[in-house]
């Protein structure tokens, strides 16, 4: 399980978690009022998450490229549209 430290708290003991985070490979949730707000993990896996997100966007960019639309789409439409998406998706 994740260690929950309230932000001022972990404002007041950032550089102890960051250590712990990038030495012991934690991760380390940050709460605002009580619910979890932010999360400390290493840079490592930050990386992997952007890679997996890319690749899941290129693998939806193609998909609706070999979709018979008819129309073109710009790749600044497109990542508007997943964007727009996804904040309804985490709406709902």
């Amino acid at each position: 399980m994740d260690e929950m430290y309230p932000l001022v708290e972990a404002r007041n003991q950032l550089g102890h978690l960051v250590g712990r985070v990038r030495h012991g490979h934690e991760h380390i949730v940050i709460s605002e009022y009580g619910k979890p707000a932010a999360a400390l993990i290493p840079i490592d896996e930050l990386e992997e998450l952007r890679r997996l997100r890319d690749e899941a966007d290129i693998a939806e960019a193609t998909r609706r490229e070999a979709a018979p639309t008819g129309e073109a789409m710009t790749h600044e439409a497109f990542m508007a549209e997943l964007e727009a998406e996804d904040g309804q998706a985490a709406a709902s």
